[in-house]
């Protein structure tokens, strides 16, 4: 797992996205970080146990699927 650290233009970005109502601090942050951006050129995908969490656009999986983690 990797956490993203936050600069100063992201971290008013994400207290942006709080302030909107998408969620607390830790969802904020993911929901930042899997939205494109200039500094990060590859698609993010979220492994979440709260898929309905995160708006349409937002790539998730659910980290209970089959398949994820050693699960079959």
């Amino acid at each position: 797992m990797a956490v993203d650290s936050l600069d100063t233009r992201a971290a008013v970005s994400v207290g942006t996205i709080i302030r909107d109502g998408y969620g607390g601090p830790d969802t904020c942050h993911a929901l930042y970080c899997a939205l494109p951006r200039p500094e990060f050129t590859s698609m993010s995908i979220l492994l979440t146990g709260n898929e309905d969490a995160y708006p349409p656009g937002v790539v998730t999986v659910d980290i209970d699927s089959p398949g994820m983690l050693g699960f079959h």
